[in-house]
């Protein structure tokens, strides 16, 4: 019963382990319960990543807006570029991550867009498609506003305490 706990996430057993555990040891033993306590342990950490999921969402609709502003793109970029900068700054602000990871998400979505865009040959205003390498350019954006953001978190938390 002991390793059943282990299913809860970290934060939980730590506040509630104890107690639980003695619960466990205390009360009768049987299949009945084992699934009651997977259930509440997948319950305790759909509960524990409810804001979690809420930003993975974000950030999805962040790349798919990135990417929407690509394909749609003439030579026009600055769209594109103010797009990955400023999701990426929210994505920083809002949440501790290391500060690579949501810039990369919402960089990748402009390569993959240009490609469907090769596929389908859909160029709008463009004589002919950009090169791949010029979408390296575009990860400086991202990476720049994640940045950004992070400081910007830090120093809120810094003034906070401070």
């Amino acid at each position: 019963m002991r390793r059943l706990l282990l299913l809860y996430p970290k934060s939980w057993r730590e506040r509630y382990g104890a107690e639980f555990l003695e619960v466990l040891e205390a009360g009768p033993s049987g299949i009945a319960v084992v699934i009651d306590v997977v259930r509440g342990a997948l319950d305790a950490r759909r509960r524990a990543s409810g804001s979690a999921g809420l930003k993975v969402l974000l950030l999805l609709f962040g790349a798919l807006t990135v990417g929407w502003l690509n394909y749609s793109a003439t030579d026009d970029v600055q769209g594109v570029a103010l797009a990955l900068l400023v999701f990426s700054f929210v994505a920083l602000l809002t949440h501790r991550v290391r500060f690579w990871w949501p810039a990369f998400l919402l960089w990748i979505a402009v390569p993959l867009s240009g490609a469907l865009a090769d596929v389908l040959d859909h160029h709008p205003g463009l004589s002919k498609p950009a090169p791949l390498y010029e979408t390296l350019v575009a990860l400086v954006f991202p990476l720049a506003g994640a940045a950004l953001g992070a400081a910007t978190r830090r120093c809120g938390r810094f003034f906070r305490t401070g």
